[in-house]
């Protein structure tokens, strides 16, 4: 059975469009992969156990009567529930089912993970698909203002893997630093020293000779290694970089400043998401883990007298299903969702919650605190023949069945986000942590330049092919703060309100100016002259009326053409007690709520300078470590019984 469908472009595209993506070529692209690789690996059937019994319930009949088929005796025990089969809840779901006499249950919201997503050159165009969530932000007076009704699209995985079966398949871990920070605002056990080791044990690298061995782990799920495929201009770009003075280091070794070719979350030209890392492998194996997709959590279940969760309610196939569950719920649903389902369980704020008709339970900061990772559209580079990948349909069929066939060529990686480069701007002060990263991505420049909001909402071709570049410099450190919050119309099943308040702080949009201008410092490099790189001068339209080049034009174009790299995190906040901000608690526990607990990005107090997969992935190995301690006498992580012998690092 298919579980994929593209982009249908016919809700963009008119007949009178000329840019490539809107052509019959494209079409005919989307039906070929669709029919070769939408299908699933995992399709199985499993068995689940239900039980009878009723058990309490905070929602009345007459509610619970405005969902299709609603049946009230849909019922199932377990002793874990986790909400959520993204890059922690796959984590979480296998460490807890390591132990045999616990029953997991984990709910995805989601299909199943189709085999399209295992192309890493296809990530624009799984993103644009019936694997997202199809969320955009509200509009601001600060941002997205060039794009369609003043909003833009963030990309969220649902489908078993989440995210990370999505995503650009990065694996960065972000500076030291950020986790000391984390504990220094109150959250012991959170330090770089803490977390370094659950880095360690979820990887599995396979270029020891690529990388500072002594950072890295090796017998891990998570497999992590070069892709097999690089073009001219990515290796050109990593020589650039080095030639502009920024040394090629390891970036997940302790410093970041400088450049390198990425490593990523793949194995041998196919992507490797948290669903294929870490659920695969055990799903029809371990007899007490069940997975259940399509099952889209409504609430948590919690008792208002005791305030003690006990369950979920979840809508499968039209009907309103629950699942008790005996130790705790776990909601890893991510950034945006996490809120959401503890909103609609009543932990919230109360004004908010109130408005919507929500009981109350616990008055708590949820979905505050929402950060991301910006950059922007509008920084091209043209390439001359020498260099570009551009290819006809007929070339691009036969890559699509070489990859399949054997998963080389230019489809088995992103192309030239591999060059990565970490760097300062005039206003970053602190030693060796970067402000901005750079990120340099396949464009098509007469797409671009002929209509850029359409060339945007339509990039659903492979990275392999193209004949410019957008650099993209990526704000890691920003100091606006969003929000997110139920859908007025509909709070259930509406899509929320995303407020990314996006250069809200005019100092992220001056270091994003600042980070465009050093950009532009590739184009004196000897390696990127021989190749004829050039910067295209052409303005776009909603700056035209500026200076092409000035710092006021760069900022117009910043918040006309806003963007992302899709990074949410900090909306059920980790923190003392003491902070009205805080969500969870170190332990990552819901405040005021018993057996509840959040593991996700959401609950980053500052989001890390680096792309936020790898640490999300930890922070779901150090959460099933933290639940294992509550719940197994004498449990204590064998990760502490190892010298990994750090101290000269931290000794510096």
């Amino acid at each position: 059975m298919v579980v994929w469908t593209p982009l249908n472009l016919a809700q963009y595209c008119t007949v009178h469009s000329t840019i490539t993506t809107c052509q019959s070529s494209t079409l005919l692209f989307l039906q070929l992969i669709s029919q070769l690789l939408g299908y699933s690996k995992d399709q199985k059937s499993q068995s689940f156990t239900a039980f009878g019994s009723s058990f309490g319930n905070t929602f009345s009949e007459e509610e619970l009567s405005y969902y299709p088929g609603y049946e009230s005796n849909t019922l199932q025990e377990y002793d874990f529930i986790i909400v959520g089969a993204g890059s922690a809840g796959c984590v979480v779901a296998n460490r807890l089912s390591e132990i045999p006499e616990w029953k997991v249950l984990l709910l995805e919201a989601g299909t199943e993970e189709p085999e399209v997503a295992d192309v890493p050159a296809f990530a624009p165009t799984v993103a644009r698909s019936s694997l997202d969530w199809g969320s955009q932000t509200q509009p601001s007076a600060h941002s997205c203002l060039a794009r369609r009704n003043g909003r833009c699209s963030w990309f969220r995985g649902k489908v078993m893997g989440g995210s990370s079966s999505i995503n650009y398949l990065i694996y960065i871990r972000a500076h030291p630093k950020d986790y000391d920070e984390w504990e220094h605002l109150g959250n012991p056990g959170w330090s770089y020293r803490d977390v370094l080791p659950y880095f360690i044990k979820s990887e599995r690298n396979r270029n020891p000779e690529k990388i500072e061995k002594h950072y890295h782990g090796f017998d891990g799920y998570l497999n992590v290694e070069n892709f097999p495929y690089q073009d001219i201009n990515t290796l050109a770009l990593v020589d650039a970089y080095e030639e502009l003075g920024l040394p090629r280091i390891d970036q997940n070794a302790g410093h970041m400043i400088g450049t390198m070719l990425l490593q990523h979350t793949s194995k041998d030209g196919k992507r490797m998401s948290s669903n294929v890392a870490y659920i695969r492998p055990i799903r029809y194996k371990r007899r007490n883990l069940t997975v259940q997709t399509k099952s889209h959590v409504l609430r948590v279940l919690i008792d208002p007298k005791t305030k003690t969760a006990y369950g979920v309610e979840y809508l499968k196939n039209n009907k309103v299903q629950r699942a008790i569950a005996k130790k705790e719920v776990i909601v890893c649903a991510g950034a945006i969702m996490s809120p959401v389902i503890l909103m609609l369980s009543g932990i919230g704020p109360a004004e908010h919650l109130q408005q919507h008709g929500i009981q109350v339970i616990k008055n708590l900061a949820v979905g505050h605190n929402l950060q991301d990772h910006t950059t922007t559209d509008g920084v091209v580079f043209a390439l001359t023949n020498y260099s570009a990948t551009n290819a006809n349909s007929e070339q691009i069929q036969r890559d699509v069945y070489t990859w399949r066939d054997s998963h080389t060529g230019p489809l088995a990686s992103t192309g030239t986000l591999q060059a990565n480069a970490f760097v300062q701007t005039k206003y970053e002060d602190e030693d060796d942590r970067p402000d901005i990263q750079y990120s340099i991505d396949a464009t098509n420049v007469q797409n671009f330049y002929t209509d850029p909001i359409l060339s945007s909402e339509t990039a659903v071709l492979p990275l392999a092919y193209y004949d410019g570049l957008t650099v993209r410099p990526i704000l890691l450190c920003p100091d606006s703060r969003g929000f997110v919050r139920l859908n007025d119309t509909d709070p259930v099943l509406g899509a929320p309100l995303i407020h990314a308040n996006t250069f809200y702080e005019e100092i992220d949009l001056r270091r994003i100016v600042e980070g465009v201008k050093q950009s532009l410092n590739l184009l004196r490099t000897k390696t990127l002259q021989k190749l004829g790189y050039s910067l295209v001068t052409t303005p776009l339209p909603a700056c035209q009326h500026l200076p092409f080049g000035t710092d006021e034009y760069w900022a117009c174009v910043a918040q006309a053409y806003t963007a992302t790299i899709f990074h949410p995190v900090g909306t059920c906040k980790m923190g003392p007690e003491e902070d009205s901000k805080a969500v969870v608690s170190p332990h990552l526990k819901v405040y005021g709520i018993q057996k509840l607990r959040v593991i996700d990005a959401s609950i980053m107090p500052k989001i890390v300078r680096g792309n936020t997969n790898a640490p999300t992935i930890m922070i779901g190995e150090k959460g099933s470590d933290l639940i294992k301690e509550d719940w197994l006498e004498g449990h204590r992580s064998s990760l502490y019984e190892k010298n990994y012998g750090f101290e000269p690092f931290f000794n510096k």
